[in-house]
């Protein structure tokens, strides 16, 4: 009788969060949960056996909106060379008089997309009046999916615990792609196998968590139950890095 290995928990985790259906559309501001199948309801319960501590908190965040996606453009100016190159142009042009000036077409905009996307969280805990001043604003924490990274206490307190057995460092490898036949894109399929529970973190076991963090796995993981919960803003590098260092404001 052969025996199955069992998955680790990030596989398992990971598993769980890919099969959760698209839900039917439903209104932007309702719970998404409300009219959810059985099915989702009882994967849902699920995580918060996993995870009992950051789940209702997570789901929390979602229905209050206080997640914000940044998606951050890389956009580049035209190079020198060809400013030079239409400058030559224009210059031709008009140095013959039988030939009518026809300016050349502007160069085309680059609007590339590094695929860099960071989230921002408002705290969901309301600030004290009295010791609250009139520059104070909503505390928010970022989150990296890919780094597994988020700057809330509780997220540092996960990571390094007081008392915790010393861990096998060890490269964690996903599980291969099934060679069955499926009708599905390769590219999200690519996607689908390479991303797991946890980002780069080392280790097979479960990684750490906030409820920030589980709050954007839910909402990037999970986007045909949670994909309404979340805000969008493309902004460029600047904007962003003026946010990583503390600058943004709601």
């Amino acid at each position: 009788m052969s025996s199955s290995t069992l998955p680790t928990s990030r596989d398992f985790v990971t598993q769980l969060l890919n099969s959760l259906p698209l839900l039917p559309h439903h209104d932007a501001d309702a719970n998404p949960l409300n009219d959810a199948p059985d099915a989702v309801k009882k994967q849902i319960l699920s995580l918060q056996v996993l995870f009992p501590n950051e789940l209702l908190p997570a789901l929390d965040l979602l229905d209050r909106k206080l997640i914000t996606r940044f998606l951050i453009s890389n956009a580049e100016p035209p190079p020198i060379n060809s400013q030079m190159q239409t400058s030559d142009t224009l210059l031709n042009n008009t140095s013959s008089p039988d030939t009518p000036i026809t300016p050349p077409p502007p160069p085309p905009q680059n609007h590339s997309h590094s695929g860099d996307t960071v989230h921002y969280v408002r705290s969901a805990q309301q600030r004290s009046s009295r010791y609250s001043t009139s520059y104070d604003s909503t505390t928010s924490y970022e989150v990296r999916l890919q780094a597994w990274n988020c700057t809330c206490p509780a997220f540092a307190f996960a990571a390094f615990p007081p008392v915790h057995a010393e861990p096998q460092v060890s490269n964690y490898t996903p599980p291969s792609a099934s060679t069955d036949s499926r009708d599905v894109d390769v590219a999200e399929e690519r996607e689908a196998v390479e991303w797991v529970f946890g980002g780069v973190s080392l280790g097979a076991g479960m990684p750490p968590v906030c409820k920030h963090l589980l709050a954007c796995v839910l909402a990037e993981r999970c986007r045909g139950v949670f994909g309404e919960c979340v805000e969008e803003r493309r902004v460029g590098v600047e904007t962003a890095a003026g946010w990583a260092a503390g600058w943004g404001g709601w």
